[in-house]
């Protein structure tokens, strides 16, 4: 599980985990007090427990931090644009392969009109789409996805 914008820190032994990530983790996976889950806020790696399940909220206990070894490139991938399906999949894969950059271009071959689309607010949320790829990749960091050059 990660997100910046989803945990209430992990300053303490306790970690809370809020909103749709919350709900999807007590509802749909149906949790339970005591399972073991790997936390990360983007920046630490800590073993925890599962404690309070509640409807919008799930509460953890911190128990081990756990070492992480961040990769020894950063890797920026220029990424043609293209229909907007294959798009958001070349991104979903470039996140699990560990790209840390990904900067959109419009290419001699590039149709004009996604070009022109580009820059308006995208189909699906390509942060989403970032999110949960770098989620099931097991990734430290979401990467970043820069507007169209």
């Amino acid at each position: 599980m990660r997100s910046d914008s989803l945990w209430n820190g992990f300053e303490s032994a306790t970690a809370v985990l809020h909103g749709e990530a919350a709900h999807h983790l007590a509802r749909v996976l149906r949790a339970e007090p005591g399972q073991l889950y790997e936390l990360s806020d983007g920046e630490s790696v800590w073993l925890a427990r599962t404690q309070n399940i509640g409807r919008d909220a799930v509460g953890f206990a911190l128990m081990e931090r756990l070492p992480v070894q961040l990769p020894p490139l950063h890797i920026t991938l220029l990424l043609a644009i293209v229909k907007f399906d294959r798009f958001e999949w070349a991104i979903e894969k470039a996140t699990e392969l560990g790209a840390d950059e990904i900067v959109p271009l419009a290419a001699e071959r590039s149709e004009k009109g996604l070009v022109v689309a580009s820059a308006k607010p995208p189909r699906l949320d390509g942060k989403k789409i970032l999110l949960e790829s770098a989620q099931q990749s097991r990734r430290l960091r979401v990467p970043v996805l820069h507007d169209a050059a």
